[in-house]
Parts: structure tokens; C-alpha cells; sequence
């Protein structure tokens, strides 16, 4: 699963195996995204205490054991492993249990063997959770260095974290799987997204023994990330950097992540990293061969030995801190910014910054800003208190474009409009045109792992409607590539904190323009919605002639049904609007065949009111004062209610 060309036939066999074995499920988590984490400036006497007994013997003993049997996940030798991980978690002491899922590879093989979960209660937050993984098949030989030694990496984690307490809880899980394309490591995840488990980070063990030799510098720890996970990498790098000064940590200056465990937990948004020995330039020359044994694949137990060094001192210093407060977040709600956050234990007050300067001090996990400029961003976070006064790392901070709520029908054709309207996340969404289409494009470079946003403005949904629907047009572009998951979700969220997943779209390689319409309905009534169009791309990344992966995205749009009192407008005129020329200079006569005055709005096409008069009849309509471009014109005389769009030369 890690960087290796392929051949062509070998990248058709995988991409089938992907088709069938990854599925990814609408899930409603909150995952830790934007979890901040402590800062770390001093070591802790403690934890050097336990780094300093890590044992290369105990290292080279598990790695010995496991690279007599060929791992391969089908195989009965993977059944040996489990049992012989199970024996050894439970000789520490700790509780143990294995977790079995069903797999079907090549349309004939099955698994034998599940993940191991090893379990080390927390003693004042057992419901916080931190992983230490690894995977322990291997495809077809002996596998040293891929991946026993991340797996005995594990063991000796667990054999020294296991003789303290810790206020939160540790789980220990050896997978079985990664090299079928993670069919272990995704369903865990899965379950662990649907009981919405509270896990702080994920520390993957891949390939932790080999070093390419002087030529390449000191001895270099390494890390990869995907974008969820930036803010555990840094916390990782400084602590390893503390307790470990003489083997630097590094993240992968070629990519964001290898393939591995971690990125199934990265796509139900947990934090979680991929650690290994090697940046893709070193790639260990013995991997997946029958020489990745003992003295080849793996050379440098000085190398594993400050692997898990540095992951039982992030992991011991994360299990027992104090965090800062989590799942922050601005809504606006009834014109004002409401601030809201969680309450850490041994927290005593709170203060909210606003643009990096203090707005206020509360006792209470919320606060209302009702100081604000409609029409300008502002920047919120808060940071913790305690009873001593000590102030805890800042919050994850949010963002808020205080702006009245987008009138529905929302439409964008980016043929025509702009950004406007749509917060871009990462600079890789842009819009650009492609066969003669303008739309919003995410792109992927070669072995990227991305995770990238788009959001529409918030609204509000009112209850006298119904059959309301977001509706898109998605293109793949005509290029062969290979990624273990490229998934588009369409998500929405009430409150800025949990995103609630209403559709996946899974592109093919040469899906042409296809619209896809989504039920909103479940929303109806609500005065705060927000949704966003979410990207994802991982795993191998190998692209046919070096092209990128290219999603396309085009006619964004929300659209309702309004509910008509049928009894009601028996009595009334009902409407009947022509808009006319369409397309028009700014003139435009308006015809409605109502008799009396009614209310006529103009919006531009995402939903911003421009232009309102409460007492018109039918007429010409100046429109002179707007640029060129799309708009509505929408008329209500009270009971039924009409839109047209018009577009101004």
C-alpha cells in the first residue's frame, strides 16, 4: 500500500478489488477535525522514565516471530498472528477482544483473522479515546519491515503505557487487512464514526525499521498527514522533537500520507497519522520482496527504537493533559453571533476572543457577540481557565461572515457568477472552464491525500414549503487513475459542529455531466442550515501520464415547492408572471395579471436581496442600477408566491 508502480494490469485488478471492498457509509459523527491539543514545552520526568525502557530486543524478538509466516490476510497464518497478538496483550494485563468483519477479496478469499483491539481504560475520561495501530498482514513475504515492526511497535507501547494509569483511555489495535486495501481498518472506523466515539488522535505504526543509509543524514523520524490531521502532526512533532532531540521528526515533504490504516479514519474525519521510516525518496528497496527480513528490510533498530519512543511520550503527555475547550463554533442566530464550545473537566471560566482580541470572560460554555458589522468577517476562539488562573492553548477558531440568510431558490451557474457566496476552504476548488463549462473544480497532484470544502452562505428553511432539494451536476474528467477512495459528500449541519451526511457521490474516471438531486426535507422549519460540498481523495494516487484527478462540479442549486392554500387563493387572483425582454437591457415590463399592488424582490443568484418595493403594480420595472448578470425576480401578493429568472445583457 505504499508508493510502487504498478503496471497497468495490476492497477486494473486493484482498482476492481476497490470497487468492491471499500464502502463508505453515510454516517453521522462529529469526528475531532478541528481538535486542538496541548502545547508541550517541558519534559516530564515521568515519561522519560518510560521511554528510556523500550527494549530493541523485545523489537527485534516480535519482529523475528512474525517474519516466519507469510501474513497474507486470507491466509491461515494471519489466524497464528492473531492469536499470538492476543496472547501478548493479555500477558501485560490488558483486556483484549477481537473484532471480526466480513471481506470477500478476489471475488473468492475471505478473512480468517480480524483486528485485535487490546483495551487500557482511562481513569477520569474512559470515553476519550487515543489509538496506536499498526497492521500486521503481509502479502506475500516475510514482511519485516512492512509491517512487524510497526506491529511490535504496538506491543511495546502497550507493555510500557500499560504498567501506568492515564486519565484517558488507550486502545491498542493491530489490523488485519491494510494490504487489501485496508478492509480491516474501514469498518472499524465505521463503527467507531457510528457510536460517535470521542478519539483524540490516531497513531499509525507503518514500516518503523529501516534506514537508507548515511548518504540520506541523521537517522529522521517521519510522518504523514492528510489535511484533518494537521493539527496532530504538529502536536506529534513537537513532543517527539522534545523527548527525542537527536532523531528529528519530519512530515513527508512529497505528499500528504502514504496508503495505510490511518485514512480510514481520516474519511469519518478523526485525526489520525501515518508514521513510518522512510520519505518516499528512501523508499526501503526491500519492500514487499522476499528480503524485507531482519538485517535488510529492517536496518536500524535505533530507528524503531525512536518510533516508539516518541509515540508513548505523545501519547502519555495527550492521555493525561488538560485540553483546551472543543468542537467550537459561530452560528448566527437571530442577528446576533452565538459562540458555543464544550466544557473540558478542570476547566473554571472561558474567555472568547474576537479577531485575536479579548471580547469577554463567562463561566458558561457560550456566548452571544451582538457587536458586529453585517458584511464583514470576523474570527472567533476561546481558551480555558483554571481554578489557578493558568490558561489553557486556544480553541480551534471559526470563522463568520455575519450576512442576512440566503433567500431560497439559491442558484449557481458558474457558467455566468462568481465566487461569491461560496467560502473556499482550500485554494485547491477554483473555478475554471472545462469543455466550454465553467464549474468548481477539486484537483489532486500525483499521491495526494485531500480533503477539501465548499460551503454555501447559511439559510433558513420556512416551514410553509415543502419538497425542498439541493441538486448538482458532477463530471469526472477522461483520465485513468487510481485512488483507494474519491468521494464527494454532500453534507449540512444545524450548528456548525456536527455535519450531517445526506449523499456520497463516488465519480468514475469518465462520468460526463450527470445532475444528482437531494432531499432537504428533513430541514424544513429550521432557521440555521448551512451545506457544503466536501472532497476527498486518498490512497495510492497513481495517475496514467503523471494527470491529475479532476472532479467537476456545475448548477449548484436549492429549490423548494411552496405549500398553496388552495381554499384561500380560490378567492384571490393568483399569479401569473411574465418577465419581458428576458434577456434585457435594465428595462424589463412586468406583468403579473393581478389588479392590485403586491411586493416585487430582485435577488442575485446566491439569494442576496438587492432590491424590494412592498406597493408595485404591474410596470416597467428599472433595473439599470445592476451589472450584467443572472437574477430573480420573485412577486408575492400574500398567498401565492412567483420567481423568474432574467439575465441582463
Amino acid at each position: 500500500m505504499k508508493k510502487l508502480l504498478f503496471t497497468i494490469i495490476i492497477l486494473l485488478f486493484a482498482f476492481n478489488v476497490i470497487q468492491a471492498q471499500t464502502t463508505i457509509e453515510l454516517i453521522d459523527n462529529k469526528g475531532n477535525r478541528n481538535q486542538t491539543y496541548p502545547l508541550v514545552t517541558e519534559t516530564n520526568p515521568a515519561i522519560v522514565e518510560m521511554i528510556n525502557q523500550v527494549d530493541t530486543i523485545n523489537l527485534y524478538n516480535d519482529i523475528d516471530w512474525m517474519q516466519q509466516y507469510v501474513r497474507d490476510a486470507t491466509k491461515p497464518e494471519a489466524l497464528i498472528v492473531q492469536n499470538y497478538l492476543l496472547d501478548k496483550f493479555e500477558e501485560i494485563g490488558l483486556e483484549t477482544y477481537i473484532h471480526n468483519h466480513t471481506a470477500t477479496i478476489g471475488g473468492t478469499d475471505t478473512l480468517d483473522a480480524g483486528n485485535v483491539i487490546a483495551i487500557q481504560p482511562g481513569t477520569e475520561f474512559p470515553d476519550e479515546y487515543i489509538i496506536i495501530s499498526s497492521h500486521y498482514d503481509h502479502p506475500d513475504g516475510p514482511g519485516a519491515d512492512d509491517n512487524a515492526s510497526g506491529t511490535a511497535g504496538v506491543l511495546e507501547c502497550a507493555r510500557i503505557l500499560s504498567q501506568h494509569t492515564f486519565k484517558r483511555s488507550i486502545l491498542y489495535i493491530p489490523f488485519n487487512g491494510e494490504e487489501r486495501w485496508m478492509v480491516g481498518s474501514v469498518p472499524f472506523a465505521q463503527k467507531c464514526a457510528r457510536e460517535n466515539m470521542n478519539i483524540l488522535g490516531v497513531f499509525n505504526l507503518d514500516m518503523i525499521g529501516f534506514w537508507p543509509g548515511a548518504k540520506y543524514g541523521d537517522i529522521t523520524m517521519y510522518s504523514g498527514y492528510s489535511y484533518i490531521s494537521q493539527h496532530l502532526f504538529e502536536y506529534y512533532q513537537q513532543v517527539a522533537n522534545l523527548y527525542i532531540p537527536e532523531m528529528p521528526t519530519r512530515r513527508f515533504s512529497t505528499m500528504d500520507s502514504y496508503g495505510g490504516d490511518h485514512m480510514s479514519f481520516n474519511i469519518y474525519e478523526y485525526p489520525a497519522l501515518y508514521i513510518g521510516d522512510v520519505e518516499y525518496q528512501h523508499q526501503n528497496i526491500h519492500y514487499h520482496k522476499p528480503t524485507d527480513t531482519i538485517g535488510a528490510g529492517v536496518n536500524c533498530f535505533a530507528l524503531a527504537q525512536g518510533f516508539v519512543k516518541a509515540t508513548i511520550a505523545a501519547v502519555a503527555e495527550l492521555a493525561d493533559r488538560w485540553l483546551a475547550p472543543q468542537d467550537f463554533s459561530a452560528v448566527v442566530k437571530d442577528n446576533e453571533v452565538f459562540l458555543s464550545w464544550n466544557e473540558p473537566a478542570e476547566t473554571e471560566s472561558y474567555k472568547v476572543f474576537k479577531d485575536n482580541v479579548f471580547l469577554a470572560e463567562t463561566k458558561e460554555n457560550f456566548f452571544v457577540d451582538k457587536d458586529f458589522v453585517e458584511g464583514e468577517w470576523h474570527r472567533y476562539h476561546v481558551k480555558g481557565i483554571d481554578a489557578n488562573g493558568e490558561e489553557s492553548v486556544a480553541s480551534n477558531p471559526d470563522s463568520i461572515f455575519y450576512i442576512q440568510p440566503l433567500q431560497l431558490p439559491v442558484y449557481y451557474d458558474f457558467e455566468n457568477a462568481t465566487a461569491e457566496g461560496l467560502i473556499l476552504n482550500n485554494n485547491n476548488w477554483s473555478f475554471e472552464n472545462w469543455e466550454s463549462r465553467n464549474g468548481l473544480k477539486a484537483t489532486t497532484n500525483t499521491h495526494d491525500n485531500i480533503f477539501q470544502t465548499a460551503e454555501f452562505q447559511w439559510f433558513s428553511i420556512p416551514e410553509n414549503i415543502e419538497n425542498v432539494t439541493l441538486g448538482l451536476k458532477i463530471a469526472g474528467n477522461d483520465v485513468f487513475t487510481l485512488f483507494l477512495n474519491i468521494n464527494v459528500f454532500v453534507e449540512v449541519t444545524t450548528d456548525r459542529k456536527t455535519w450531517h451526511k445526506i449523499a456520497v457521490i463516488t465519480p468514475s474516471w469518465d462520468m460526463q455531466w450527470e445532475e444528482f438531486n437531494i432531499s432537504l426535507n428533513d430541514y424544513i422549519g429550521r432557521e440555521y442550515v448551512q451545506a457544503r460540498i466536501r472532497y476527498e481523495g486518498s490512497g495510492e494516487g497513481y495517475a496514467y501520464g503523471s494527470k491529475p484527478r479532476i472532479v467537476h462540479i456545475d448548477d449548484l442549486f436549492i429549490n423548494f415547492d411552496p405549500i398553496i392554500d388552495t381554499t384561500e387563493i380560490a378567492d384571490m387572483e393568483k399569479i401569473s408572471l411574465s418577465v419581458f425582454p428576458n434577456p434585457s437591457d435594465g428595462m424589463v415590463e412586468i406583468t403579473s395579471g393581478l389588479e392590485r399592488e403586491y411586493s416585487i424582490s430582485v435577488y442575485n443568484i446566491i439569494g442576496i436581496r438587492l432590491f424590494s418595493c412592498n406597493e408595485f403594480r404591474d410596470g416597467i420595472l428599472d433595473l439599470n442600477f445592476l451589472p450584467k448578470g443572472t437574477y430573480f425576480i420573485t412577486i408575492d401578493n400574500g398567498f401565492d408566491k412567483i420567481s423568474k429568472r432574467i439575465v441582463l445583457k
